[in-house]
């Protein structure tokens, strides 16, 4: 099973026979696809779906997350007969435990420096780097150790986020270089990419929460605010390297994305339709690549089924109030 990219706004997709009909503005049919093949849906632009359609994914616990055109997360579908509120209870109530989520943050902020260091380790192949640059890294994993507050956490992340995207920067070739990490408007190549990966990896985590009985709203880092899933935020944190800014990285190194990739409205940058299908299918192929991503398991997944275990382990961590119950992501040095 996988999920299904629909990234043409031309497209309409029907039910016929237990099968998703996709066709074109013609309406010649170009693909039917079993539903039991299919996890998730992911529409990016304007692509028409049937009632009949959303009704039988909705039967069948099939989600469908809706991008627009430049891959900005806008809304789920779901039928939201998978949410165990026992879970939930057991959720909120250790979203409000201070000294838990403390712990859970700590985690997850060492996994993602760490998983920052050792992506500058794999592309810095010219040797731009020493060891007092990736001492900072180090350092700061050790500034998380004495942290007493969320806050404090989230401080220490956000600058040597700052020196990471410095280092990236000066990997990758002129055509891709970027003053700093800007979020939506992207207002270059770089960002557009991250940007468009993050949302994709936003509606991952999504999927799995749901499909694990939890809800989106308490989280142990992110704040809750209107229409934000903080939960899918805490999670993907550690993930953004691994995933996103790997993809993103080889794609620059190997040639694969190019300008001619991108146009520019007024100040925002966007990926073309083009770019849109290339850095999509680089994403696909990443999600479902095996790896090495625990520690302490020698065994290789994909990253779909490790989350999956993520979120188990998680679900564990609410129950006992544990954070070590808790499974990090883990590439390596």
């Amino acid at each position: 099973m996988a999920d299904l990219y629909i990234q043409n706004s031309l497209y309409s997709l029907s039910i016929s026979d237990r099968k998703l009909m996709i066709k074109n503005q013609e309406r010649t049919m170009l693909k039917a696809i079993s539903l039991g093949l299919i996890d998730n849906i992911l529409i990016f632009g304007n692509s028409q779906l049937s009632t009949q359609l959303l009704k039988s994914l909705s039967r069948h616990g099939i989600p469908v997350f809706y991008f627009s055109s430049k891959g900005e997360f806008l809304f789920s579908m779901d039928s939201f007969k998978e949410a165990d509120y026992e879970k939930q209870r057991e959720q909120a109530q250790s979203s409000f435990d201070k000294s838990f989520c403390l712990k859970m943050s700590q985690r997850i902020a060492w996994a993602k420096i760490m998983n920052q260091l050792n992506l500058l380790k794999a592309y810095d192949e010219q040797g731009l780097f020493d060891e007092e640059d990736f001492k900072r890294f180090k350092s700061a994993c050790e500034g998380l150790e004495s942290a007493k507050s969320i806050s404090e956490i989230m401080g220490i992340e956000g600058r040597i986020a700052k020196s990471y995207f410095y280092y990236l920067n000066l990997l990758v070739e002129e055509d891709f270089q970027f003053y700093c990490r800007n979020s939506r408007p992207s207002l270059d190549r770089f960002n557009a990419l991250l940007n468009f990966g993050y949302s994709i990896l936003y509606s991952c985590f999504i999927g799995l929460i749901r499909k694990n009985g939890l809800s989106a709203g308490f989280g142990v880092t992110h704040q809750p605010h209107t229409h934000h899933a903080v939960l899918a935020s805490d999670l993907m944190e550690e993930w953004r390297p691994v995933i996103v800014d790997d993809t993103v990285m080889s794609l620059i190194k190997h040639g694969d994305i190019r300008g001619e990739h991108f146009e520019k409205m007024g100040d925002e940058m966007h990926l073309t339709s083009e770019g849109i299908e290339v850095f999509s299918r680089a994403m696909r192929e990443r999600i479902l690549e095996i790896h090495h991503y625990v520690e302490l398991d020698k065994n290789r997944y994909t990253f779909l089924y490790i989350a999956d275990q993520q979120v188990k382990s998680l679900i564990r961590c609410f129950k006992s109030r544990n954070a070590d119950d808790y499974i990090s992501s883990y590439t390596g040095e």
